[in-house]
């Protein structure tokens, strides 16, 4: 009787298909992204953007931060370490996949850009410390952070459809056909769309605001503080009512329930953060609600990723799916 030898330390850090290593870096990814956003809010909100005031060396003679610098030095210190938890990530989920680069390229794609992504995050960072946070720039930096928190959200989506048998029956292909197929395609890209030119217009706004992220003088935005606050609600009521429309189709047209239930949630995310919105506009914007405010942004990206992904998913035309690797119960 012969008995299979255990699988090599290296085999399971390089997979030849999706299983449950694949998925656990695809969701540390997606946690150290959004732990990257929340981190770089405090270091705005803080005063602490130029803690390091230059690039990338914490200071001209040091690399790191020093007991002289204060808090401000030390918090955005370790906001810059942070960076390297994220490049961790993204070379384990690189890894994870890239034996499945022919079988599985859509996999491969997507953590190659996370990886690209953080150097480009990095590089970005350092043209806002040189140029004195400039509010474009740091608009830039934040964009890009929840276009990577996207790309993490879809990878995780398709890892738990590659390895998880109850995923891959539950969201296959073909559930949705025809017309209604057509307009859950369309729908789910407008409200893609919609939520990053909402995280876009966002960043305008707080640019225009007193959250400068330095407690010296740093240039704003020369917008009208009331009236760039009523141009973000416009996108927002559009993926507000356009995320309305969805939950009510998804009954009506019987979407299969992973995505009634996405869609769902990105309505409670929605609300949660027009709530919030208002509670801080209308009291001075305190630092707790536009932290809280900040990782709303951040679920609401990986929540549209996932939508999208998800509705493209269940309304492509039915295919053999790759018999999925046994994993533990749905998580």
């Amino acid at each position: 009787m012969t008995t299979q030898a255990p699988p090599r330390p290296t085999s399971r850090l390089l997979p030849t298909e999706p299983d449950g290593w694949v998925r656990a870096t695809a969701w540390f990814s997606l946690t150290a992204n959004a732990l990257l956003v929340l981190t770089g809010g405090l270091v705005r909100l803080t005063g602490s953007g130029l803690g390091c005031p230059t690039w990338p060396r914490c200071t001209d003679d040091s690399w790191t931060s020093t007991a002289e610098m204060g808090m401000h030095g030390a918090i955005e210190f370790g906001n810059r370490l942070l960076t390297f938890l994220v490049a961790l990530a993204a070379l384990l989920a690189f890894l994870a996949v890239v034996r499945q680069r022919r079988r599985h390229p859509d996999l491969f794609v997507l953590a190659l850009g996370i990886g690209l992504g953080v150097v480009v995050q990095a590089v970005v960072g350092g043209v806002t410390v040189r140029t004195g946070l400039n509010p474009w720039v740091v608009g830039v930096h934040f964009v890009l952070s929840a276009l990577m928190i996207a790309a993490a959200a879809v990878l995780v989506c398709r890892a738990r459809r590659l390895s998880l048998p109850a995923v891959a029956r539950t969201e296959r292909g073909g559930q949705v056909t025809g017309p209604a197929a057509r307009t859950l395609r369309g729908l789910a890209v407008v409200l893609g769309v919609l939520t990053f030119v909402v995280i876009y217009v966002g960043t305008l706004v707080t640019g225009t605001g007193p959250h400068a992220g330095d407690s010296g003088e740093v240039a704003r935005h020369a917008f009208d503080p009331y009236w760039i606050t009523r141009f973000h609600t416009a996108p927002a009521y559009l993926l507000l009512a356009g995320t309305v429309g969805a939950v009510v189709l998804g009954v009506r047209d019987s979407w299969p329930a992973p995505l009634r239930r996405l869609v769902l949630a990105l309505l409670v995310v929605l609300v949660l953060q027009a709530l919030v919105g208002y509670y801080q506009f209308f009291s001075g914007l305190p630092v707790a609600a536009v932290a809280l405010h900040l990782v709303g942004a951040a679920v609401l990206a990986a929540l549209a990723a996932a939508v999208v992904d998800t509705a493209l998913a269940v309304s492509r035309a039915e295919v053999t799916v790759p018999e999925p690797v046994a994993g533990p119960a749905v998580r």
